[in-house]
């Protein structure tokens, strides 16, 4: 990703705060680093941090005995790594793997807690992206078992080209075939397949994005279906709110 184009991506749920709690949130918080790969938290542990990502994406993985891991959920600079905290719960739900590098607003669990007492607006959107967050877990579980691999596997793609803003990322056939719940062999064959049609280019991991328009159509209704639940709730972010809040704060 290019420096200018890191300079205006930032969280969106701090975006829509007013500005009197949205500063008073960022005072709590720290600009972090997410490494290609870190645990940031662990089913049924407590949580330490809370995490806006800004770029990089996080995702929810949760794990069965003798299975490999499925991921449920993808968290970009959209959300929020934690939002069950809203309900008053500390315990995580589910692991969270730092699955596309970037940065993140990270704000310790007390403090967070403390900002839910006297911040309404802040307790408000949060609630809408917990509300959210349940309806794209729930239609995860439904594209798993309805949805073939190809269609599951451009969604991903999407998914990902939204939170990494940015065409090129990296992703081994192991690593989707871990994420979708599927044999890599699977995984070969369908994105075989896509760099056939000129869909994606895939070389050594680096996978690149070449035609979003025909991804979409070889997508399930998912991915679209995700979006517009979250636009209904919490509209869509804006280059210059991201701007306004990057120079009310300092870039990172």
């Amino acid at each position: 990703m290019s420096t200018h184009a890191e300079s205006t991506i930032t969280n969106h749920l701090i975006e829509l705060l007013p500005a009197q709690e949205r500063l008073l949130l960022l005072r709590h918080c720290e600009v972090v680093e997410l490494q290609f790969g870190i645990v940031l938290c662990e089913h049924n542990q407590e949580y330490r941090h809370l995490y806006f990502p800004m770029s990089g994406f996080i995702s929810l993985v949760t794990k069965l005995s003798g299975h490999k891991p499925l991921e449920m959920c993808v968290i970009g600079n959209e959300g929020m790594l934690g939002v069950t905290m809203v309900l008053g719960l500390s315990n995580v739900p589910m692991q969270a793997v730092v699955q596309g590098k970037g940065t993140a607003w990270r704000i310790d669990v007390g403090e967070l807690q403390q900002l839910l007492r006297h911040c309404p607006h802040l307790r408000k959107i949060l609630s809408q992206y917990l509300f959210v967050l349940m309806v794209q877990l729930s239609q995860s579980a439904a594209c798993a078992h309805f949805h073939e691999i190809d269609q599951r596997l451009a969604r991903w793609l999407l998914m990902s080209q939204d939170r990494a803003h940015s065409n090129e990322f990296h992703l081994t056939h192991q690593f989707l075939a871990d994420m979708l719940g599927v044999r890599r062999s699977g995984v070969t064959v369908a994105a075989g397949l896509m760099q056939q049609h000129e869909l994606i280019q895939y070389s050594r991991g680096k996978i690149s994005i070449t035609d979003r328009t025909a991804l979409k159509r070889a997508s399930c209704e998912c991915y679209q279906s995700a979006i517009d639940e979250y636009q209904r709730l919490l509209g869509k972010p804006t280059p210059d709110s991201a701007r306004r809040l990057l120079t009310e704060q300092g870039t990172p």
